[in-house]
């Protein structure tokens, strides 16, 4: 069962060998040097190699942070415009003046004039089922995923939670606890001094992500799916994934295209054991 895979793109280990020498004279340039709790070595060099392929006239990323992919995106399709979601855009450090910025959600957006060719890149934490099913019914196909770890991992539910049919169940801190209580109690108060007052719960759903497992889920997701494929490790540093033990079984992956690390890449080792299995995939 790992890892799941559908229809593979047919990309050689000699492709991507020929880009990762193109991305790695780019990265050395990147506008943010130290980007912690945002993408790295081996999470950009993966979305840029996708993108390098794919093409897509419009890009829209769900997740800015610091703004390190949308310089990214930028990089890897000059042409191509760029629509970049978050709900907090005050964290950004780098602003692309080729991209259009909104503080909406992407479930809220209006694409019903998108190029065919749209692709998003999902970076935003959110259940990754709730937003393949909003792609789809925007009619947007092409799909990369952000930080799809495997069951017991990570602070969302992801796919690979769906195609285990695994429960996620967030824990909870005290502070988590007290802010959302009082998220929850500011719409109750508002509600009743404002008659007109409709009751959002987003931001607390947001903050409690628990989700039951569903049998019937990765049944309905494959049956709309028609490329799924989980990006390869550069190399065995990456496999590491931060100390733990990636011998067992849900933490298998494609094999790593690269053996030997030459003087270029090694510039960056520091950054090769952040393997976070981006993933891509094609809807029908």
């Amino acid at each position: 069962m790992f890892p799941f895979k559908k229809n593979p793109p047919d990309w050689s280990k000699e492709v991507m060998i020929d880009e990762l020498n193109i991305f790695i004279s780019l990265y050395k340039n990147r506008p943010i040097k130290n980007n912690s709790h945002g993408m790295r070595f081996p999470h950009m060099f993966a979305v840029f190699f996708i993108l390098r392929k794919l093409k897509p006239n419009l890009v829209i990323e769900s997740g800015v942070y610091r703004g390190q992919s949308t310089w990214l995106i930028e990089k890897a399709l000059p042409d191509a415009e760029i629509l970049s979601i978050d709900i907090n855009l005050n964290q950004r450090e780098y602003i692309s003046s080729n991209a259009k910025y909104s503080n909406l959600d992407f479930k809220y957006q209006d694409f019903s004039k998108i190029p065919d060719n749209t692709l998003v890149f999902f970076d935003d934490h959110q259940p990754h089922l709730d937003r393949i099913k909003q792609s789809k019914f925007f009619g947007i196909k092409d799909i990369i995923l952000e930080d799809n770890y495997p069951p017991g991992y990570g602070d969302f539910p992801t796919i690979k939670y769906t195609y285990s049919n695994k429960d996620f169940n967030h824990a909870l801190t005290f502070l988590n606890i007290v802010k959302t209580t009082y998220l929850l109690f500011a719409q109750f108060i508002k509600k009743i001094i404002r008659n007109n007052y409709l009751i959002s719960l987003d931001q607390i759903n947001s903050r409690l992500r628990d989700c039951r497992s569903n049998s019937n889920d990765f049944n309905n997701l494959d049956k709309n799916i028609e490329t799924y494929y989980e990006f390869p490790p550069i190399n065995e540093f990456e496999k590491t994934f931060l100390g733990i033990d990636t011998k067992k079984e849900e933490f298998k992956t494609e094999k790593p295209f690269l053996k030997i690390l030459d003087s270029d890449i090694l510039e960056f080792k520091d950054e090769l054991n952040f393997y976070n299995y981006i993933t891509y995939i094609k809807l029908k």
